[in-house]
């Protein structure tokens, strides 16, 4: 295994501090505008324009597991991630992309801004407020991604891990808690050009390293046959249960606060599906960086190690810190996004909705900030649970989110006989249902949580909704 901190050289210190030097200028200089009101904080006043929206859009979506989790997934089940994973999630996420963003932006009412307005919206108040456990779910999720800062960090300069998570995470508070959306849409664009330039540098890496794909491959067979197999180290159900967690995105709060953040529905239209693309082939060069890190490396302690390796033997000095920094741009952005979205949920749709209805804007806003803080100091410490990790965290928080979400989310907005109750009654359904099936059953037959919670939460869903119909649900329909 390759001397990490000898190859850490001054050239990388130096692109790592003008990358959190350029955030932290972002967030003072958009301090001002986002603190005009708590729309401005939130959704950046509805003002984001094509090539922003791409860029924070790309940031949302393609996150620290993209880079080190597809690594992960590549080095130990194979290019069979793409097959089930990559593809899938590519081609799913289009209706979002071209149907459901742009009529989320357009038809909604001004007041619905977070993920529990539009479950409000669809059905009622309680189940906007259940709701509420898809983001706040996220945290958990936001705590890998931390982990896989300071593990790097640790790893390829020596660097207290402790300490590397402590100063991002404190970073992310900062620039959030001063500029919100604005900073994030200004900062997201930055990160998403890091990322696609650090992915370009290593896939050029890579081929000059083997001289060819089919040699990269050839050696890969010689370490593990299965890994360039399309259905390698997976068996039906997994395979069925990763396609399911791409779906996940439907329920991420944070392409609803995006897609209201849009100008219009016709930039969306327009921004997501390039951003889809940019990001498909970007989370295939990293699941091929895993396969190349498990054939050069196959001694590593831990994949994550290996795939560090072969990035540190492939770029020179200068490009390495500059993928460590896309790394930790694509955690940022991500954990920022979250830390906005959660704050604000539980002061706006929390606090004011059940405790102080009476809240002025400008309260919801301090309010926003002061919930961010803690969330910075809440991430950090959980960070913990990932230790072993992060190849699983999309896999186990998204396989959650979409199996209780799912179903009610696409019938509020397709179903015309979606009812008030129904919605309500679905969604505590398939809470305790996935509880029971993953943590009481332990998943049997060896069919995924999210799959069996899927099915389930369907049947309930329609037999809910004829049960208990509401007079007024055409009229909710969106496409009515």
């Amino acid at each position: 295994m390759i001397d990490f901190n000898q190859l850490w050289g001054a050239a990388d210190w130096i692109v790592l501090l003008l990358y959190f030097v350029g955030v932290m200028i972002v967030g003072f200089v958009m301090h001002r505008k986002a603190s005009k009101s708590f729309k401005s904080f939130f959704v950046a006043s509805r003002r984001l324009t094509i090539p922003v929206l791409i860029g924070t859009a790309a940031a949302s979506w393609y996150d620290s597991w993209t880079i080190v989790g597809l690594a992960e997934c590549g080095a130990t089940i194979g290019i069979s991630v793409i097959l089930v994973y990559i593809i899938p999630s590519t081609i799913l996420r289009l209706p979002l992309a071209l149907w459901i963003g742009p009529m989320t932006r357009s038809k909604m009412p001004d007041w619905v801004v977070t993920l529990p307005d539009l479950f409000r919206y669809f059905y009622n108040k309680p189940t906007g407020l259940l709701s509420a456990i898809c983001p706040m779910s996220s945290q958990l999720y936001c705590c890998a991604l931390l982990f896989a800062v300071g593990e790097v960090l640790n790893l390829v300069s020596g660097m207290n891990i402790w300490l590397a998570m402590i100063i991002a995470g404190f970073a992310i508070v900062v620039y959030t808690f001063l500029a919100g959306m604005w900073g994030l849409a200004v900062t997201d664009l930055i990160q998403f050009m890091i990322m696609t330039v650090s992915a370009a540098a290593l896939l050029v890496g890579i081929y000059n390293n083997f001289g060819s794909a089919s040699a990269m491959f050839e050696a890969s067979k010689a370490i593990d046959p299965e890994l360039t197999q399309l259905f390698g180290h997976m068996t039906g159900p997994e395979a069925f249960g990763w396609i399911i967690s791409a779906l996940a995105i439907y329920t991420n709060a944070q392409s609803y606060q995006r897609f209201g953040a849009a100008k219009g529905g016709g930039e969306i239209k327009i921004a997501y599906p390039l951003m889809l693309a940019i990001g498909g082939i970007f989370s295939a060069t990293m699941v091929l960086a895993g396969v190349a890190s498990i054939t050069m490396f196959p001694g590593a302690e831990t994949p994550a190690q290996g795939f560090w390796a072969m990035v540190f033997s492939v770029l020179p000095t200068g490009c390495r810190g500059l993928f460590v920094a896309a790394l930790i741009a694509a955690v940022m952005s991500t954990v920022s996004a979250e830390f906005l979205i959660t704050g604000g949920i539980l002061v706006k749709d929390f606090f004011k909705g059940l405790v102080k209805p009476d809240l002025s804007d400008l309260g919801v806003l301090k309010g926003t900030r002061g919930v961010i803080c803690f969330l910075g100091v809440f991430v950090i410490c959980g960070t913990y649970l990932w230790q072993n990790g992060i190849a699983n965290a999309w896999n186990i928080i998204g396989g959650f989110q979409v199996a209780v979400f799912l179903i009610p989310l696409l019938g509020g907005f397709f179903y015309k006989n979606k009812s008030a109750v129904g919605g309500l009654v679905t969604v505590i359904f398939n809470v305790l249902w996935y509880i029971l099936w993953q943590f009481i059953l332990g998943a049997p037959m060896g069919i995924p949580s999210s799959v069996s919670t899927w099915v389930a939460g369907l049947i309930v869903y329609f037999i809910a909704c004829s049960l208990f119909k509401d007079k007024d649900s055409a009229e909710k329909n969106l496409l009515s």
